[in-house]
């Protein structure tokens, strides 16, 4: 079903040059950030005090930003990873005498897998019950760091252990901790940078608006969730580590006011940017030493301008600074890099053929499914259904008829309470719709669930998942490695392709949030053919579409139905429907009535009375 992609492009002239403009530019930005790390490096010990306080809490928000701005789970946990992290590097360098460096490979992989543990846990919940589950966290670890008196101090606290001097014939460089802060700043930025521009990146926004689309393309959500706290949390840690050799390391330094204020740095600079979360950390940290004056006074003046700043300016400050070039630049969407000598391996296609013995296989099947939520009564009883391979098959019922839950159970949303679901003769109930997925099934939503501030294009990425190997393990690297640049430039190409043969191409570069709702559909659409699959489950499809749209979606389906997929199309318009069926199952009441083609269930009197009104 896939097409052939063109790995040529006229344009690539073009991109090249803007490709080799945007690394001199950032060639420039690297070389101005290490002349200004020497020059702190020389300064005197006030302003190396002032910024690296500012830098170490800059780390701290980037990593509450890493699963606050792109999976949506505001983390209080923050300060309680920033103080384990600190502690174990004083309590061990001191009293051990581990080295330091040794300590920070521990910190990061303790503090990960610590976090992990908290990740799997705490996001059997969501929203505010996760933030005050992460903060309860942070209360604890506080409580016992004030109370273990003998091991942290008390409320005094240790002493940080001393920074390793530079050799020699490196002591020219300066002061060796500032090198050691800022680098790891900047390594943090990278990562964050190289993830924004990964594939992976559209997939971690779709887990925070739209998890049912990041699944059902085959995204383990859960576990990619859990793995990213983890490295939030591993960063907080290793921040934690470099803050240890600022001084005195006390509870007060990590308590739950500490989270608190790490939030409103990421909400003050700009959630879900790249720099936002530092210059809110830079805002924050320095705002008591800038303005110096009446302590009572100055938390006054601060909490007025916090305030202010998160009411006022809800996309923060680089928010507000990347909208301002946009409309600046005219809304120029970034384009493409077509210019990639390879393509993805070309997704799976069935041809059609009337005389092969497979038209009579049973592709996907239902055996006495029985669902219900909660106590009330079943929802389905005992359904059975059999769907052939390239067939349409439509599900038609009245309103609370359990059409929408039936294909849930299919698709994976749902586990049957009873009974068997089978996709090419394999049992998937008990499987995740991300595991559906590799078997070849994707769907649709009857209410479409996209990324509003992502494009099309981006958003039919996400149907990609599965088909790139690797996505999640290459993100930190992603636009550093060859393979990576040439396979986010087939996907590319292959999403706008995609969006293209559902007659949506002209809005590629526009938000979903900016296009009409039969643009939305379509796009759904083709985040599901762009994956090539052999059974696609559409619910409700024609919802909210005009005439001219609905006949456009049925070109489309019949189009595909030749190309040997497999539907199952629940669908309210019979006369969108009727003429695309070879089968056609009737539901009333969670049970089946019917199932016959199109002529025999129109012709049937109790379906024309139960659903007709007839």
């Amino acid at each position: 079903m896939a097409p052939a992609f063109d790995t040529h492009s006229g344009a690539a002239a073009p991109r090249l040059r803007i490709g080799r403009w945007r690394t001199a530019g950032l060639a420039a930005v690297l070389i101005a950030y290490l002349a200004a790390t020497a020059y702190v490096a020389h300064t005197d010990l006030g302003l190396q005090s002032l910024v690296l306080v500012a830098a170490v809490f800059g780390i701290l928000a980037i990593s509450l930003d890493l699963v606050a701005g792109m999976l949506g789970l505001y983390s209080l946990g923050q300060g309680g990873f920033f103080g384990l992290g600190a502690y174990a590097t004083t309590i061990l360098a001191n009293d051990y005498g581990w080295n330091v460096f040794g300590l920070l490979v521990l910190v990061l992989a303790a503090t990960g897998l610590i976090g992990m543990a908290v990740g799997a846990m705490s996001l059997r919940v969501s929203g505010l019950y996760f933030a005050i589950t992460t903060f309860i966290f942070t209360l604890v670890l506080t409580v016992l760091a004030t109370d273990m008196v003998t091991v942290t101090g008390g409320l005094q606290g240790l002493l940080g252990p001393a920074f390793p001097d530079f050799p020699a014939d490196l002591e020219w460089l300066g002061t060796p901790l500032v090198w050691c802060i800022m680098l790891a700043l900047l390594a943090c930025l990278g990562l964050v940078w190289n993830i924004r521009h990964s594939p992976l990146y559209p997939i971690l926004l779709s887990i925070r608006d739209a998890e049912p689309f990041a699944e059902a393309a085959g995204a383990r959500t859960a576990a990619i969730k859990v793995g990213v706290f983890g490295v939030s949390a591993a960063m907080a840690g290793g921040a934690g580590w470099l803050f240890s050799f600022l001084g005195v390391v006390s509870p007060s330094q990590f308590d739950w006011s500490v989270s608190l204020n790490v939030l409103v740095m990421v909400l003050i600079g700009g959630i879900n940017t790249s720099i936002g979360p530092v210059v809110g950390a830079m805002f924050v940290s320095m705002f008591p030493n800038v303005v110096n004056i009446n302590p009572w006074l100055q938390e006054i003046v601060y909490g007025a301008l916090s305030i202010l700043a998160i009411t006022l300016l809800p996309d923060g400050v680089v928010g507000i600074a990347r909208r301002a070039l946009a409309r600046r630049a005219g809304g120029i969407a970034p384009v493409a890099d077509a210019a990639s000598a390879e393509a993805l391996p070309a997704a799976p296609t069935v041809a059609a053929s009337p005389t092969s013995p497979r038209d009579s296989e049973v592709i996907v099947e239902c055996r006495g499914i029985e669902f219900g939520y909660g106590l009330g009564p079943k929802v389905l009883r005992n359904i059975d259904l059999a769907v052939r391979r390239g067939h349409i098959h439509g599900l038609i019922g009245p309103n609370g008829s359990g059409k929408s839950t039936l294909a849930n159970v299919i698709s994976g949303r749902l586990t049957p309470h009873a009974g068997e679901v089978l996709l090419k003769g394999i049992r998937v109930d008990g499987m995740p719709a991300s595991s559906r997925s590799r078997l070849g099934l994707r769907r649709t939503f009857q209410a479409a669930q996209l990324v509003k501030e992502l494009t099309p294009t981006q958003n039919v990425m996400v149907g990609l998942f599965d088909r790139v190997p690797r996505i999640v393990g290459r993100a930190p690297l992603w636009p550093m490695l060859a393979s990576g640049r040439r396979d986010l430039s087939a996907m590319q190409r292959r999403a706008s392709e995609a969006l293209s043969l559902v007659g949506a191409g002209d809005w590629t570069a526009r938000q979903v949030a900016d296009v009409p709702h039969g643009i939305e559909q379509l796009t759904q659409l083709a985040s599901v053919c762009v994956a090539g699959p052999d059974i696609i489950v559409l619910d409700e499809p024609a919802t909210g579409l005009s005439a001219k749209e609905v006949r456009h979606l049925a070109a489309i389906l019949a189009s595909l139905k030749t190309q040997g997929v497999t539907m199952i199309i629940i669908e309210h318009q019979t006369r969108f429907l009727f003429p695309l069926c070879d089968r056609v199952t009737v539901l009333n009441a969670g049970e089946v009535i019917l199932t016959g083609s199109a002529d025999e269930v129109r012709a049937d009197p109790v379906v024309r009375q139960v659903y007709l009104g007839e």
